[in-house]
């Protein structure tokens, strides 16, 4: 009974309290956020008291009613800022009005980055992507807009072919084909551009993007997981870099004036024989040949090449009106080679505009860039001839028709390289146009509703002659009597894309929504003319005319391509804690057949700022964690047209046809599958992001697995069909890896003018090709050889084959001494290991062998600051990255001392004492890991007549520690060390000024 009347008493308490608690009274804090530096208000800001929370208005102003009377702590955060909280007392029935300003962090989270279709807030960003802006650039002598950003972005490989506007290839995680183009997409204000299958034509050998001038680049974007690059659909497999370009500054016409000269030298040469060497070999191994050795000593690399001097001006203007912004910039580059007659003269012209129409409501941006590039290439053969060429042989004899001295030996004696250079042409031009404009009207009826029209074209076209005369060398031992040829392709590609853009202002719906929907129409016209002729009647006009000749090949190929897309994107920010986004995009491509043309490309990415918590917003030192993960489906379309209709190629000089004494060329049907349709990757992306101290210290770490499936390759037709080849798709391919970016402002004492900034970056990436299946009617083994070498006629080392990284190295597994010295025999079985025990060393016996594609690439980036004074550099390695060293193996043996005309000796024959080719021996697959520094950079500010300019200098590969014996460790990325340009060393002076 007692228990029953506590009971009654406390359930008589609570009813008596409940009203004065429902009752108790409350207030109202309203206020303004603002930027501390700027004093502009903030949009957006999240402002809590107790467990009721705002955001902030377009003039940055908030309410907060129904605050329990008492006192409190308010809180303002917006993402980029540091938080700010303060007490505050509330009575009942009144209005408190709390104003707060915000204090931007160290590193803004807040900074705009660009992305597809739009930009976001670094903060806002729920995928792998990186920003690069222009103070961040690498300096010295840049030509290729790539370079910029080398060692600064984890996961991305920059590979250049050394030679002044030569090749270049980026990686990103990997490669994701084995025949299509491996290659990013880019985009350049908003234009997508292309620079392999499909779009940005470019003398061979060169890059397309050399057309574009690194001044003015201001920012580069990689776009590296698949549900940020995911709304380029087919585009994008490869990952996709945004670039853009810059714009005009405030304030009155301004000039700008930057200017550079340089000097690069040779690296390093192949370690051959010398003449006392030389000599040594003959009468050791080729007696016979004694009598054609020479008493000179000469060293060949030295006649070709040379300090290759180089000059790069910049001049700009450039000025914003009340309603509009302009960049107009002139740019000349002249940089020779460090091989002889190699050279590379650009000229461009780039203007930007900008202009606000009806009350801001209608903003109209374009583009145009202009370029004009002359190269002069080496001649075909010059490096290797240097290094096949006899050291005791003299330049120059005036017994023969050139003045040259040549070899009296047959076709496979080597050719003087100073005669290849003196007598041969091979030069190209390039003319690219690239413009763009864009619309953008802000709808009066909906408040944040967008649209947005672009249209845009890139026209180029790229020339190249190539002329070697009757006398050469060359010529009269193969009995072609000299040859000419000339290409004049040209490409214009015209794009069309309009889509809406809708962002909710804040308070209509819980959280920040920005959804995008739109269209693309893209079309590419190439017509590709090519003539060819041999044995030439004179030699008298060189380029300049087309002589009559034995022998005229006339080709002409013009094709056309398509792409017609359909996307859509939705963000979606809650109270700066919990972000997604979801994108989709629909492609339709003239590059399949009709029941293969379409292809979907979804993506979602989610994000939990975990920073935002409260069980983590007071940690002081806690300035950001973000936590992140991505599923998505890109396309690969990045090979050539019309694979899946059947045509016919031309045969080559083996498929001629004999009627009488004149032998015709061929048509020969193509093998085709008709159901050929896009390799597909899927990517599932994990990582978070970290800021500490006010983000003075930042980084990202990104876990990722990609699956690439529908791998098109070429391989033997069905028997009985009238091709030798049909191309299909067979296999599969993985990548996994791991990537990681620290940022860190050491440094930072601006009254003193002291500052230390160093960016670190970590990349592991591991491949593997998964499956091959064979063609239905094939006997297609699950393995395909590539890599063809020189050395041997059809001889391959590398090879794909289901479990192993792609072209993994195809070799025998060398025996060695007790000395570590590989064993010479002339039976295989005592210098192979025999792995499947069966007596004999044959193909079977052939193993997979490291591959090039490195393990973990290592970046770092330091700044340094005092005073006037800046100090910077940057480091680049590579570990596990394996080369095969094709000029140790095809010329480390004596045997080539008993050719007719006894070539030069690779050094390494003197610690091996091959008296063979060993062509497939490991012993020439190298480790070819290295640290190099890539960059060092020293400046120096100052005022002239009140106008600010810097003199600065740099160095690029200053130097390289590597244990490879070849040239350079970077050869391509395919790994094979064959006579490659050699990698120069280039010193640059140059200023910077405005007025």
């Amino acid at each position: 009974m007692r228990r029953v009347h506590y009971a009654m008493c406390a359930l008589l308490a609570l009813t008596w309290t409940a009203p004065l608690v429902a009752q108790q009274p409350t207030g109202t804090i309203r206020g303004r956020i603002t930027d501390n530096s700027t004093q502009q208000p903030i949009t957006g800001a999240t402002v809590t008291v107790g467990s009721r929370t705002a955001l902030t208005s377009n003039e940055g102003r908030y309410t907060i009613s129904g605050v329990p009377a008492g006192s409190d702590l308010l809180r303002a955060r917006m993402i980029g800022y540091v938080q700010v909280s303060q007490p505050v007392m509330v009575a009942g029935g009144d209005t408190v009005t709390v104003d707060l300003a915000l204090t931007a962090q160290a590193v803004g989270l807040s900074a705009i980055v660009v992305t597809g279709y739009g930009a976001q807030r670094a903060g806002d960003i729920t995928g792998a992507v990186t920003q690069v802006s222009d103070s961040q650039f690498n300096t010295g002598r840049i030509i290729a807009p790539a370079l910029l950003i080398q060692s600064k972005i984890p996961g991305v490989q920059v590979v250049d072919n050394n030679e002044p506007g030569g090749g270049l290839s980026i990686r990103i995680r990997g490669a994701t084909s084995v025949t299509a183009d491996n290659e990013p997409m880019y985009v350049i204000d908003g234009l997508p551009v292309g620079t392999g299958a499909g779009g940005g034509l470019s003398v061979s050998g060169r890059d397309p993007l050399n057309t574009i001038n690194p001044e003015e680049i201001e920012t580069i974007t990689v776009l590296r997981d698949a549900s940020s690059a995911a709304i380029y659909g087919a585009n994008a497999a490869n990952g996709v870099v945004l670039i853009q370009t810059k714009r005009g500054h405030r304030g009155a016409p301004q000039f700008e004036y930057t200017g550079s000269v340089s000097s690069s030298v040779i690296d390093r040469r192949p370690d051959m024989l010398n003449a006392a060497q030389f000599r040594t070999a003959v009468q050791a191994y080729a007696p016979v040949n004694v009598p054609q050795l020479g008493n000179a000593s000469t060293n060949w690399f030295d006649l070709v090449t040379q300090t290759g001097m180089g000059a790069d001006h910049n001049l700009v203007v450039s000025g914003v009106g009340d309603a509009s912004n302009w960049r107009l910039s002139l740019g000349y580059l002249n940089q020779d080679g460090i091989v002889v007659g190699t050279t590379t003269k650009r000229t461009t012209f780039g203007l930007n505009y900008g202009q606000r129409l009806f009350k801001d409501r209608f903003e109209l941006t374009g583009s145009v860039k202009f370029a004009h590039a002359d190269y002069r290439f080496t001649p075909g053969g010059v490096v290797g001839n240097a290094a096949q060429m006899g050291p005791t042989q003299p330049v120059f004899d005036t017994a023969s028709g050139t003045g040259y001295y040549e070899w009296s030996g047959g076709i496979q004696s080597p050719d003087n390289p100073v005669a290849i250079l003196a007598l041969g042409t091979d030069r190209g031009t390039n003319v690219r146009s690239i413009g763009n404009v864009h619309g953008q009207y802000s709808v009066p009826f909906l408040e944040g509703l967008r649209l947005h029209v672009n249209l845009g074209y890139d026209q180029s076209r790229a020339d190249r002659e190539s002329f070697s005369p009757s006398v050469m060398h060359s010529e009269q031992k193969s009995g072609y009597l000299g040859e000419f040829s000339r290409s004049n392709d040209e490409q214009t590609n015209q794009v069309l894309e309009t889509y809406l853009n809708y962002t909710a202002p804040p308070g209509v719906i819980p959280g920040n929504v920005d959804v995008t929907a739109g269209y693309s129409y893209q079309k590419e016209h190439g017509e590709y003319p090519f003539i060819y002729e041999r044995s030439l009647t004179t030699d008298l006009l060189g380029t300049n005319g087309i002589p009559g000749a034995g022998t005229v090949q006339n080709r002409l190929f013009v094709e056309d391509y398509k792409l017609i897309s359909f996307f859509g994107r939705l963000n979606y920010n809650y109270a700066d804690r919990f972000i997604a986004s979801v994108s989709v995009r629909r492609d339709g491509s003239s590059r399949f057949g009709p029941d293969n043309a379409w292809g979907n490309f979804p993506a979602v990415s989610l994000a939990w700022r975990v920073s935002q918590e409260s069980f983590l917003r007071n940690l002081g030192w806690l300035s950001d964690l973000k936590l992140r993960v991505s599923r998505a489906t890109t396309g690969n379309q990045a090979f050539g047209n019309y694979l899946w209709a059947a045509t016919y190629a031309l045969g080559d000089d083996q498929t001629r046809a004999q009627f009488g004494n004149e032998f015709v060329t061929t048509l020969r049907p193509t093998g085709v599958d008709p159901n050929i349709s896009w390799e597909e990757t899927r990517t599932t992306n994990g990582g978070f992001d970290l800021g500490l101290f006010s983000q003075r210290v930042s980084g990202t770490v990104d876990f990722y697995s990609k699956k690439t499936s529908g791998l098109i390759f070429r391989i033997p037709a069905p028997a009985g069909s009238l091709s030798s080849a049909i191309t299909t798709n067979i296999g599969s391919m993985s990548n996994t890896g791991f990537e990681l970016s620290l940022d860190s402002k050491i440094l930072e004492a601006r009254a003193r003018k002291l500052a230390w900034t160093v960016t670190l970056t970590a990349s592991h990436n591991t491949n593997k090709l998964t499956s091959i299946n064979a063609y239905a009617g094939s006997a297609q083994a699950q393995q395909i050889l590539t890599g063809g070498i020189a050395g041997g006629v059809g001889s391959t080392i590398q090879v794909f084959i289901p479990g192993q990284p792609i072209n993994s190295f195809f070799v025998y597994q060398q025996k060695y001494d007790a000395s570590g010295k590989p064993i010479y025999n002339a039976d295989p079985l005592q210098m192979y290991v025999d792995r499947n025990n069966d007596g004999v060393i044959n193909v079977d016996d052939r193993r997979p062998f490291h591959d090039p594609a490195p393990k973990w690439v290592f970046g770092m980036s330091n700044y340094v600051t005092v005073g006037h004074l800046d100090f910077g550099f940057v480091l680049r390695a590579y570990t596990g990255n394996w080369v095969y060293n094709n000029v140790a193996s095809s010329q480390g043996a004596y045997s080539e001392v008993t050719r007719g005309s006894p070539y030069n000796l690779h050094a390494s024959v003197l610690k091996t004492g091959f008296l063979t080719q060993q062509l497939l021996s490991d012993y020439y697959v190298e480790d070819a890991s290295f640290l190099r520094m890539d960059n060092i950079t020293v400046g120096y500010a100052l005022t002239y007549h009140r106008q600010p300019m810097r003199i600065f200098g740099a160095v690029q590969s200053a130097f390289t520690l590597t244990g490879y014996s070849g040239v350079d460790p970077t050869s391509g990325l395919n790994g094979i060390d064959n006579n490659r340009y050699p990698r120069s060393r280039t010193f640059t002076g140059g200023l910077s000024l405005q007025f």
